[in-house]
């Protein structure tokens, strides 16, 4: 389990000489949770056989095709993430609470004709968000065994070059290690001696064990697609649609780690990383949904890899209060841009209608995690697509929904499981969700009010530093479980 688990770690929530993209990296740039309209969230997203709702057109664009008349939508919500983190047997809380615009778009079209084949055709643009990347957490505990300056010490007593050398170990830091060994160097946090055989050797202030250990994690930024769609009616049982997909990421992370002491030996350190993320990305999507009889929709998408080209800047500053003062150093800026490849994905999806009462909805979407690549023409990626080949697998997400209309209003109620990225049956980085809504259309049937509540839980896991004994990183993983809470309302206009 260790093992697993230390495969989901950030790298940009740890120090390392070159920061660089990894396993974790590529499941945060392809996991989609889609947001949407308040119908598509309290039926947990299972809208790829309803059509007829913007959302679903991000899910299968043939549902455009069930559209009747133009329409303008627009939703707004409200978001609470609750993050409980484990760390040495101590449980602490934090939070965050941030309002979403998740979903705006236009549809635009008409009949065609009543008696040719083709008797819609539709258009339309709409921003959905399909990921949300803001919350908070704080774990902290007394770790026994280690501080986080043995990784710093274990990594440069492995330098031969410095323990066989006069040469000042500060230039060497500042040409390979200029985000961790580099700025413990300068604040006194690591130094070198010499012993009676007159190698060096580094060694720290700071006891090995028994430290008060915090780490503060806060990020805040979204993932959204403006998705260009149009589609087609054929003979009231045919529906074909296509889609443009442009995608927006925008993230900005920010780690503070901090040590105490128990005793007089220091008084305190810490290390603080900020990571800004921004992509910009290309996919296409085609789909269909056809009426094998009138109380059944089957629907079936595919939805191309997503073609990011992706801009970052990662930076460090350490401090310390140690007992020959306080002392202070800012990394270099570093910026680097790549490329990312998403997997492909595939969506089978049924409606079972009621007519004039409502429907029951199901989706099942298949992506194999492990065909994501990074690629860059400045470096090679190599190493780590081999790491997201041989950890990542395939993948199911399940969705299901229900929809029940009462004259004017309707009732709505939903359930999705996504699976974890590492393989079937494996907990770290699922989500499981449960949603709740209902809807009111004015006596016009003009404008609908659409409101939803859901509830989603997650779970995954990161390892603040490794220091190994034995060839076995001995510290505890931070293990979260994270809740969050969105109300989301949504008001449709036909036009």
């Amino acid at each position: 389990m260790k093992k697993n688990i230390q495969l989901l770690i950030p790298l940009f929530f740890l120090s390392i000489a070159l920061h660089a993209q990894g396993v974790f990296d590529a499941v945060y740039n392809a996991q989609i949770h889609y947001e949407g309209t308040a119908r598509s969230m309290a039926m947990g997203g299972a809208t790829g056989a309803m059509g007829g709702d913007l959302t679903s057109v991000c899910i299968n664009p043939a549902g455009l095709g069930l559209y009747r008349s133009s329409e303008l939508t627009f939703s707004t919500g409200l978001q609470h993430v609750n993050t409980l983190s484990s760390y040495y047997d101590n449980n602490e809380n934090d939070y965050r609470l941030r309002l979403s615009i998740p979903n705006i778009g236009f549809v635009m079209g008409g009949d065609v004709s009543n008696y040719k084949p083709l008797r819609y055709f539709l258009f339309s643009v709409g921003l959905t968000r399909t990921n949300d990347f803001s919350y908070r957490s704080t774990a902290s505990g007394l770790n026994p065994y280690s501080s986080m300056v043995d990784d710093y010490i274990q990594v440069a007593n492995g330098i031969d070059y410095l323990l066989n050398s006069y040469t000042d170990p500060g230039d060497y830091f500042n040409e390979h290690y200029p985000y961790d060994l580099s700025p413990a160097w300068e604040t006194y946090l690591i130094d070198r001696f010499v012993d009676s055989t007159g190698h060096y050797f580094f060694n720290s202030p700071v006891p090995q064990g028994n430290v008060n250990q915090k780490d503060v994690m806060s990020c805040r930024g979204r993932s959204e697609e403006w998705t260009i769609a149009m589609a087609g009616n054929y003979y009231d049982k045919l529906y074909i649609g296509t889609s443009l997909g442009l995608s927006h990421l925008k993230r900005i992370s920010n780690r503070t780690y901090h040590e105490t002491s128990n005793d007089n030996s220091f008084e305190s350190w810490s290390h603080t990383e900020e990571l800004a993320d921004t992509a910009w990305g290309v996919n296409f999507k085609c789909g269909a949904i056809y009426y094998p009889t009138s109380w059944l929709r089957v629907g079936a998408t595919w939805h191309s890899r997503t073609r990011s080209a992706i801009g970052e800047t990662w930076s460090t500053d350490t401090e310390t209060r140690l007992n020959n003062g306080f002392h202070k150093y800012y990394s270099p800026n570093l910026y680097q841009t790549y490329d990312f490849r998403s997997p492909h994905s595939f969506t089978g999806s049924l409606a079972f209608l009621f007519p004039s009462r409502g429907m029951i909805t199901a989706d099942v979407d298949y992506l194999d995690y492990s065909t994501s690549r990074f690629i860059s023409k400045e470096f090679s990626f190599s190493d780590t697509n081999d790491a997201i080949k041989n950890t990542l697998k395939p993948s199911l997400n399940i969705r299901l929904g229900m929809e029940w209309r009462l004259r004017q209003y309707f009732v709505r109620c939903g359930a999705a499981y996504y699976g974890s990225p590492y393989g079937f049956g494996e907990n770290y980085g699922s989500m499981k969700k449960m949603a709740l809504g209902w809807g009111y259309i004015t006596d016009n049937d003009v404008i609908c009010w659409d409101f939803a509540y859901e509830l989603s839980r997650g779970i995954q896991a990161y390892t603040p530093y490794q220091f190994y004994v034995d060839g076995e990183n001995i510290v505890d993983d931070i293990v979260q479980r994270q809740w969050r809470n969105k109300l989301v309302v949504t008001m449709k206009m036909k036009l």
